[in-house]
């Protein structure tokens, strides 16, 4: 009885000692991203800076987290567990509660990064023991994560927990590459760049109508990739190989259409991602000119950001992009394995 006592004696002082170590644990502690020592903006200084340099995410430890009192104790017990990395982030989506959802194709799973209580989580099965294999393009729909899978062919739904509720699309899709949801008709549109169309669906997975075909006229595509729908309702299609961004209303009507094949400002060479701010300005990246060129609601070039590199603010084939309802600025720097935020500084005009 006396040994049996003395070890319930220093286990409970064992539990204590943890207990006082992980005081606060679960949560958030310091800056997720400390300011640089010169903020980086563009342009450049003396011009009037309208775009800033926020941080990056590469790692679940870039959310600077902290675990709860039972996740510590397990730690000590038994090590700690792999941590999230990116491998190949290629589309982000945030589902308007501050948590990031990133589909990484090479690491063939969707990383959930919660930027507000810096929890993490990733999520990759599906029902008949089965995983997505290319996860390339995510978005958010009354509260759903709708991801497209390009090896599979097709959508697979998820709820913001990361637990499989469905699939789609599986009998028109051959190879699925971007995905937008506009609310006011609850339409899911998704980019086919093998098929050259956007095929349009309900939430619920029916198929309602198919926009474009494959050629050079105005709604047409060759090889389509990312797509985007504002507030207004308003679909942007990244027409990659025409090397231009075609503009829709929601029920598939052309509206207009700009950039070419170049090197000038306003000119393509990848187009890729494409979203809008606040105020209508469009961005577009680049995989080949390793940047993201701004245009204003008419397709008019303002301004482009960031070059090729690995450094702060440089990119290495970046592919989709998120601007959430402030304005900032999320893009999935694919090669750099990462994904960079920035910041549209707004002025009021004097």
């Amino acid at each position: 009885m006396l040994r049996k006592h003395n070890v319930e004696i220093g286990l409970l002082a064992f539990i204590g000692i943890i207990a006082v170590t992980c005081t606060g644990c679960g949560q958030p502690t310091g800056e997720m991203f400390t300011p640089p020592a010169q903020p980086i903006v563009w342009p450049a200084p003396p011009e009037t800076a309208r775009i800033k340099y926020v941080g990056q995410i590469s790692t679940e430890e870039d959310l600077h987290g902290s675990v709860s009192w039972s996740e510590g104790f397990g730690q000590l017990l038994f090590g700690r567990k792999e941590i999230g990395v990116l491998l190949n982030p290629y589309g982000a989506a945030l589902d308007g509660k501050d948590r990031l959802f990133v589909a990484d194709s090479s690491a063939s799973v969707i990383h959930l990064m919660d930027l507000k209580t810096r929890r993490y989580k990733q999520f990759s099965e599906l029902s008949d023991n089965e995983k997505l294999v290319t996860p390339v393009a995510i978005t958010i729909a009354e509260g759903q994560v709708f991801v497209a899978d390009s090896s599979l062919a097709k959508i697979c739904v998820f709820d913001r927990e990361g637990k499989f509720k469905f699939c789609f699309g599986q009998e028109r899709l051959k190879r699925p590459s971007g995905l937008a949801y506009w609310a006011g008709d609850e339409k899911v549109y998704v980019s086919d760049t093998s098929r050259h169309v956007v095929d349009v669906f309900s939430r619920s997975g029916e198929f309602i109508d198919e926009i474009g075909g494959r050629g050079l006229k105005a709604g047409e595509f060759n090889f389509p990739t990312q797509i985007w729908v504002d507030h207004s309702g308003r679909l942007y299609v990244s027409d990659t190989l025409n090397y231009r961004v075609q503009v829709f209303e929601g029920d598939g009507k052309f509206l207009f259409m700009f950039g070419e094949q170049g090197d000038r400002p306003g000119n393509f060479a990848h187009p890729c991602g494409v979203a809008t701010d606040s105020l209508g300005n469009i961005y577009v990246t680049d995989r080949q000119f390793e940047n993201i060129q701004i245009f204003d609601s008419s397709g008019r070039i303002l301004m482009a950001f960031g070059r090729e590199g690995t450094g702060t603010g440089q990119f290495w084939l970046p592919a989709g992009i998120w601007i959430d309802s402030s304005n900032k600025i999320y893009v999935a720097d694919s090669f750099n394995k990462r994904i960079q935020i920035f910041q549209l500084l707004v002025y009021e005009e004097q």
